[in-house]
């Protein structure tokens, strides 16, 4: 269950602070003054203060996302009428942080978030982090942040194309954030090398990291991005991502949502490696835009292999890609070249923008790795010598009102190949296949 009142009681608590603060300046109104360089201050698109020599500042900023779905089939199999309509509501994201600058060369940032959709949805710090830039050679960033790892896992989660990143993202573990790391990159203004070694709290995927004598695991990433034509918004970008989970006798399963968020927070189950002794991927990424014009293409593979409970050799192998194409009306996609990543649109005044999606992923599970059921009694591999492949096509449409406000509508049309559909759940036949539709309202500030 969705518990939405944390969130609400932080943001209620930080009213009344931003209130509080707001009145006080009101009976205090006089003269600012600083101990040092004048202050710029910004309150386009957040607050922002900042010395006028750039040796220090501030920047206060979030954003908030209302998600409603309406699903069927396959993905509602866990619902009071399992396979029937199902209408849920909630907040997707909400975030609210702080990063700023301390003499010149030392960089800081922390952020609390909700995510109303994961297993026991709640708010915590998932940022922390110090960044050093006072070398030429490269950006050192330790703490707790999130790694540029894929074209769309890259891009922030307010200028993704679609509501939902390509559920091929579910199947890799290289783009989860890091509890703890240390990032180093360099780049300039059409590349970039990243590398970094860190733990993760992935409770998610369930990939524990803990090792046998008791030390924490760390997993390597490694990205390499390249735009060989960049001329303002008209872009051809090429990149390559690594990932090894450094496993040590983990559990690492393959499981998705098929791009369908709900209250239930329901995934499908495709292979679960439970004494896992290697876990390792690769993404490759492509994407072009000229004018409002923009297609892009990733592909991954990843490979685990180990035992399960009794011993036997359970291996999982997995494939897939994405490809997909968009036209925004009078403006286009902001790129940054030095990260390698889509950024906000150049004018969000009354912008339209259309998608069209199409991804398919193939695990090819050992029969000792495919779980009794594939998250729920009832729905099972209907051969277990055969490969899973789950396809979908998702089209859309995002309105940017303002540069705070957009809003998205998708459709989703998914199957899933090898579900044994002559079983029952609830009485009902079990289906391969759904559909859904899905609205988000967002609020960047």
């Amino acid at each position: 269950m969705i518990r939405k009142h944390s969130f609400r009681g932080v943001m209620a608590g930080f009213a009344t602070s931003a209130l509080a603060l707001a009145v006080s300046a009101q009976a205090f109104a006089g003269t600012v003054s600083t101990d040092g360089a004048d202050l710029v201050i910004k309150t386009k698109g957040g607050l922002e203060v900042a010395t006028t020599d750039k040796e220090f500042s501030f920047k206060l900023g979030g954003k908030l996302q209302w998600d409603a779905t309406n699903f069927d089939g396959l993905q509602a199999a866990d619902q009071n009428n399992p396979f029937d309509d199902t209408f849920n509501t909630y907040i997707r994201r909400g975030e609210i942080g702080l990063e700023g600058v301390a003499y010149k060369d030392w960089g800081w940032g922390v952020r609390l978030s909700y995510d109303g959709s994961a297993d026991g949805a709640e708010t915590a710090v998932d940022r922390a982090y110090i960044t050093y830039t006072g070398l030429d050679l490269a950006t050192f960033t330790v703490g707790r942040f999130g790694v540029d790892y894929g074209l769309e896992g890259t891009t922030s989660s307010s200028w993704i194309t679609a509501i939902e990143r390509p559920f091929m993202y579910d199947f890799l573990h290289g783009d989860e954030d890091a509890q703890f790391g240390l990032n180093v990159k360099h780049s300039g203004d059409n590349y970039g090398l990243m590398a970094q070694v860190a733990t993760y709290d992935d409770s998610d995927n369930n990939n524990n990291y803990d090792s046998d004598d008791n030390d924490e695991l760390f997993g390597y990433t490694l990205r390499a991005h390249w735009a060989p034509y960049l001329n303002g918004t008209d872009v051809v970008h090429l990149a390559a991502n690594y990932h090894d989970s450094s496993s040590d006798d983990d559990r690492a399963r393959a499981r998705t949502r098929m791009g369908i968020r709900s209250d239930n927070d329901f995934r499908l189950t495709f292979g679960d490696v439970r004494v896992a002794d290697q876990d390792s991927e690769w993404l490759l990424e492509s994407g072009a835009q000229f004018g409002g014009l923009r297609g892009q293409a990733e592909y991954f593979q990843r490979s685990i292999t180990g035992e399960n409970l009794v011993g036997a050799d359970a291996d999982v192998d997995m494939s897939g890609y994405t490809a997909q194409v968009s036209y925004m009306f009078g403006a286009a996609r902001g790129y940054k070249g030095s990260d390698g990543k889509w950024d906000k649109p150049t004018d969000m005044k009354g912008t339209w923008e259309v998608f069209a999606r199409y991804e398919n992923t193939t695990i090819d599970s050992d029969a000792t790795a495919i779980p009794g059921n594939l998250g729920l009694a009832g729905i099972v591999a209907a051969d277990a010598s055969d490969e899973f492949e789950a396809s979908a096509v998702v089209v859309g449409v995002n309105y940017f009102a303002t540069p705070a406000v957009r809003m998205s509508l998708n459709y989703i049309d998914y199957q899933v190949d090898n579900i044994d559909t002559t079983r029952q759940v609830g009485g009902e036949n079990v289906q391969d296949d759904g559909k859904a539709i899905v609205g988000r309202l967002q609020y960047v500030f």
